[in-house]
């Protein structure tokens, strides 16, 4: 053993040397590196784990994040990295000193992240699959892409669910990604799917076991909907009953008990009537028969004595007392009446139904009619009874049994029964159609199904609604059609897209137009002009549109053919069998196969309505038949179109009604003269009116002071 002071001596050169090889080690390492000796380099960080972890792990996750050697391996990358950050965080001072002078540091560790989070994306990107961008997701936590990957891979994961289109993958997809942007739509899909693979045979067994295993279903009443439609194949009375019987928790079996008196009473006879009564004695809608009884044997015409308002029938008698500040026509077996500055109904014996309490009535709906008192909106059944408490701001009419109302600034929806279904939540809300509404939140506008789910997301300034099968919807002020599930059936990129008419819709993009299905197929090519006013005049009615070509006017079908030549300046309403055309500075028509019968001979000529149009010249205004005939000559200052076989007139002398050949079936002598229905006429003279019983000309009923033409008679009736 050497000597005391030469063993001190060995420690202090061993001390003085080991520090800086434990930094060269770590420096030739890095030198390595630089140099791409990368089995060298991998070797010495190896070993320098224990001493140098942060800068080990560093540049071991330099190595395996670059492509040129047979270490690369992002994932291995990652874990290095991750393992240098955390040591790098939990190092001294002296040790982060140490390694920060061969380039580890805090921004280092950062930026081999970011090149490893790049290195993963690409390879995700390359492989384009839910499973790439989902290790991405859960591998690479802390990535700045990681709401990028996540949102690809949903959309993947849903486009892969609905190319399968089964309960099945729509599951998975919900069960799986829960938060996707697509859950709405995803489980809207699986509510229908599960109800289109479960009836698959089409029978009522397979629709009553839906029912049963998904009773809380969306599609329910979709169910409920087949079996009323397979138990009625051929709508007889006999189907309707069997139905009620083996169904009568169905919703559908009010619809088939009226259905039933439907057969029986489609004149409205009383006679028909009485007949159902005795044969379905059982008929739980007894009630409406009675205002059925009377709708039946009467009807009920507005009349003034002294300034207020009753009823009378059509033989001049009067049923209901002349009490009333205004009334208006009865609607079914109500009419609204307003008495005191106060609004209810009565029914046609003149008893009060709604009570005349409120401000206004409005028009019944679904059975329930909205009512208004001192700000505050509720609604009241047939019978007048308070349904809906007087609770709300605003209230919509009932459709599908739902109504949007408003309370504390918010709109959500209530039922017949007044029972909040869909609580308060919206700036805005519409009405129900085919069991989906358009409400609005934050300024854009989506659609909820009749549970308040969120069907089309809200992504809109401005969503039409599903009364049809299709919806048009706005986007940064460019317009498209979507489907009841949200698909873009019309991207959103037009100028504008006229209203569906028989399925066909105009489509306007810059200074072109064409025409679009109700599948999103463009069945005629933007290939037309679209001059200011296209919106106007555009849109495909009777299957024929006005289009421009080169500055001229013709008309085309939805085949695209064109079935009047571009030779015109304007071309009328294409709705009856000729059709208004112009040339030059008057109008004429064509037939609708584009055979022109005459031009430019009127001022102004009208569509064609009930076999006449209308025509002008100068200031007066006559009428032409099917051929061209003017069979009203044109020596009227007003005519207005057919209605139950009359049209309205004026001349100097005064207002009449004419029949289809220009004969005076009221004579032009009253100040109004309008048709009541298809037997009677009101007119008017001197402010005061009467009624004119259109068969025979004689007066019905004539308010005091009314001045009619000597050759009219008495009132019917009349004791004087």
């Amino acid at each position: 053993m050497p000597p005391a002071h030469l063993r001190f001596g060995l420690f202090f050169v061993l001390a003085l040397t080991s520090a800086p090889a434990f930094a060269g080690a770590l420096e030739k390492a890095f030198d390595a590196l630089k140099v791409q000796n990368y089995f060298l380099a991998r070797e010495l960080f190896q070993k320098q784990v224990g001493k140098h972890p942060a800068a080990a792990w560093y540049g071991l996750s330099v190595i395996s994040g670059r492509d040129d050697n047979p270490f690369f391996q992002s994932d291995s990358a990652y874990a290095f990295i991750i393992r240098a950050d955390a040591a790098f965080t939990a190092a001294p001072d002296k040790e982060r000193a140490t390694i920060g002078e061969v380039g580890v540091d805090h921004a280092a560790i950062e930026a081999q992240k970011n090149h490893v989070f790049d290195l993963a994306w690409e390879r995700a990107k390359a492989v384009n699959s839910v499973a790439a961008y989902d290790r991405y997701v859960t591998t690479y936590l802390q990535s700045p892409r990681l709401p990028e990957a996540t949102l690809v891979r949903d959309h993947l994961a849903f486009q892969e669910a609905r190319e399968a289109n089964t309960a099945a993958a729509y599951r998975t997809f919900v069960d799986r990604f829960p938060m996707a942007r697509e859950i709405y739509e995803a489980r809207t899909r699986l509510e229908e799917a599960l109800f289109r693979e479960s009836i698959v045979e089409g029978d009522i067994a397979s629709h009553l076991a839906f029912i049963a295993a998904h009773p809380e279903s969306p599609y329910l009443h979709h169910a409920e909907d087949g079996i009323y439609r397979l138990s009625t194949p051929d709508r007889t009375v006999q189907e309707y009953r069997k139905f009620i019987a083996d169904h009568p928790l169905n919703h559908r079996v009010p619809d088939a008990w009226r259905a039933i008196y439907e057969v029986y009473s489609r004149d409205l006879s009383v006679s028909n009537i009485t007949r159902f009564l005795q044969d379905h004695p059982d008929y739980p809608f007894v009630q409406e028969l009675v205002e059925d009884y009377k709708t039946a044997s009467l009807l009920m015409l507005p009349f003034r004595r002294e300034g207020k308002w009753g009823f009378i029938d059509e033989e001049g008698v009067e049923r209901v007392k002349a009490e009333y500040e205004w009334v208006e026509p009865f609607i079914g077996g109500q009419a609204i009446v307003s008495r005191d500055d106060r609004v209810g109904t009565i029914n046609r014996s003149g008893r009060v139904v709604v009570p005349i309490e409120y401000d206004d009535v409005a028009d019944p709906i679904e059975g329930t009619s909205v009512v208004e008192r001192a700000d505050h909106v509720g609604a009241v059944d047939r019978s007048g009874e308070l349904v809906v408490p007087m609770i709300y701001a605003d209230m919509g009419d009932l459709c599908g049994g739902l109504a949007a109302a408003s309370k504390d600034g918010l709109y959500g929806y209530v039922n017949a029964r007044g029972e909040v279904v869909i609580p308060f939540q919206f700036s805005a809300a519409g009405r129900f159609h085919k069991g989906l509404a358009v409400v609005e939140k934050d300024g854009r506008s989506g659609v909820i199904d009749g549970k308040g789910n969120v069907v089309i997301p809200f992504g809109y300034e401005w969503v039409e609604g599903f009364e049809h099968s299709v919806s048009r919807v706005r986007k940064d002020g460019k317009t498209g059609v979507i489907s009841s599930f949200g698909d873009a059936l019309l991207a959103v990129k037009y100028d504008h897209i006229g209203a569906y008419m028989n399925g066909i819709a105009l489509i306007v993009e810059g200074r072109k137009c064409g025409y679009a299905d109700s599948t999103g197929r463009v069945v005629v090519p933007l290939e037309y002009d679209a001059p200011d006013g296209v919106a106007n005049f555009g849109d495909m009615r009777g299957g024929l549109a006005e289009v421009v070509h080169a500055g001229k006017r013709c008309l085309i079908n939805a085949r695209n053919e064109r079935v009047f030549p571009c030779q015109f300046a304007d071309i009328g309403a294409t709705t009856g069998a000729l059709i208004p055309i112009r040339k030059k500075a008057k109008w004429g028509y064509a037939d609708r196969k584009g055979a022109i019968l005459f031009d430019n001979r009127y001022q102004q000529a009208w569509e064609m309505i009930g076999g006449l149009a209308r025509v002008r010249n100068g200031e007066l205004i006559g009428a032409i038949d099917s051929t061209g005939k003017e069979v009203i000559p044109a020596i009227y200052t007003e005519l207005g179109d057919v209605s139950n076989g009359v049209l309205q007139a004026r001349t100097a002398e005064g207002a009449g009604l004419l029949d289809r050949t220009g004969k005076a079936v009221i004579p032009l002598v009253y100040e109004k003269a309008l048709l009541v229905n298809e037997r009677t006429a009101q007119v008017e003279r001197n402010g005061h009116m009467g009624y004119v019983r259109l068969a025979d000309g004689r007066f019905i009923w004539k308010e005091e002071g009314f001045d009619g033409p000597e050759q009219t008679a008495k009132p019917v009736g009349s004791t004087e």
